[in-house]
């Protein structure tokens, strides 16, 4: 298992962001330029941690948030855990 996953938008749609968030990881997601209709219910700090784009800054916060979460283990992984989202709130009945 992983403790943390990241997510990077790339040039191409790409659904690796509902394979990322699906895992019993805390999703690391650098700030998207788009959104889709799966991503627009998803709240920073509940379903992933926010990592602001760009620059020397993205790789400080992912330093930070992952010093920070290794350090409070006990807190991170059942307050911000992505697959509740994907597997209770998204059924696939629904989809």
């Amino acid at each position: 298992m992983c403790r943390y996953k990241i997510y990077i938008e790339g040039r191409g749609w790409s659904v690796s962001e509902k394979y990322i968030l699906a895992c019993d990881a805390v999703a690391l997601i650098v700030r998207p330029r788009y959104h889709d209709f799966f991503s627009r219910g998803l709240m920073p700090l509940q379903h992933y941690w926010p990592i602001p784009g760009g620059g020397r800054g993205m790789c400080r916060s992912i330093k930070f948030a992952v010093d920070w979460g290794n350090a409070h283990a006990d807190k991170v992984l059942p307050t911000i855990n992505p697959s509740h989202f994907v597997m209770n709130v998204t059924p696939a009945e629904k989809l």
